[in-house]
């Protein structure tokens, strides 16, 4: 084949292939979501401890299979208490592609108590359901995931060993496991191929360094979990836009090259 031929061909390719995402995009799966959940009742509970309200309620086919609660606070028969309260969207709302979009708050009442606290292994467990409208209602995402975290209530003495970014005397500090917000991949009702991310956001009298979460003493500080789903290309695709692309590059360096 002709130089001149195979550069045309490549450029054809490569319209063609553009051309097949933009026909891919207009036709983007319509996307719904649930997230229902809170912390489990894992602390001890009593006086001294953590007391938990307000358990999560829901139909048995949307709620985890665990009884959890939006609502803890500590130290059990101590007045004033610091407590924590999630917010799930119970939906069911729109999911955009390639956006990001709120899944739950989490608030912490971070009030002076008059001793300090703190607890290991807290499970937040959630519930995350997507469905797919496009061509009939159908469940394409399942997800049943536990964020676990240790919390720190420091003891407000000016003498911050453990980091104060938020700049308040002194910062409490929640240690996740960032694993828990591992990306997970379902199939559309077209058979496309989608991956679901996860990050915290949104943070307000909060900072973020690495798996801890900062929370500023004596205020209400706030953060969001959120997520973001995007199609996966297909290898084919990627390898044929790829190609074209290239011959592309090489006629526009061609002409370059005349003149």
């Amino acid at each position: 084949m002709k130089s001149g031929t195979l550069r045309k061909s490549l450029a054809i390719g490569a319209i063609v292939v553009l051309a097949g995402y933009a026909a891919q995009a207009s036709a983007v799966p319509v996307f719904t979501f649930t997230q229902y959940g809170g912390f489990e009742e894992d602390q001890a509970t009593g006086l001294g401890g953590v007391d938990y309200s307000n358990p999560v309620v829901g139909a048995a086919s949307l709620i985890p299979p665990v009884t959890t609660y939006s609502d803890m606070a500590w130290v059990s028969g101590v007045d004033p208490q610091s407590s924590m309260n999630i917010v799930t969207q119970t939906g069911p709302n729109a999911l955009t592609a390639n956006t990001w979009t709120t899944l739950s708050t989490l608030t912490h009442n971070n009030i002076v108590i008059p001793q300090a606290f703190s607890f290991d292994e807290q499970d937040i467990t959630s519930r995350f359901i997507i469905t797919d409208g496009d061509g009939g209602a159908n469940i394409v995402l399942d997800d049943l995931d536990t964020v676990t975290f240790d919390f720190l209530e420091t003891a407000n003495d000016g003498i911050c060993e453990d980091g104060n970014p938020v700049g308040t005397n002194c910062d409490d500090l929640f240690t996740f496991t960032i694993s828990s917000f591992a990306d997970v991949s379902f199939t559309a009702n077209d058979g496309s191929e989608w991956n679901a991310e996860f990050r915290l956001a949104n943070f307000v009298n909060s900072a973020q360094i690495d798996d801890t979460v900062y929370t500023g003493e004596n205020q209400s500080s706030t953060l969001d979990v959120e997520v973001r789903v995007t199609q996966v290309p297909e290898p084919a695709s990627i390898a044929l836009m790829g190609l074209g692309l290239l011959g592309l590059g090489f006629a526009h360096r061609r002409k370059l090259g005349r003149k």
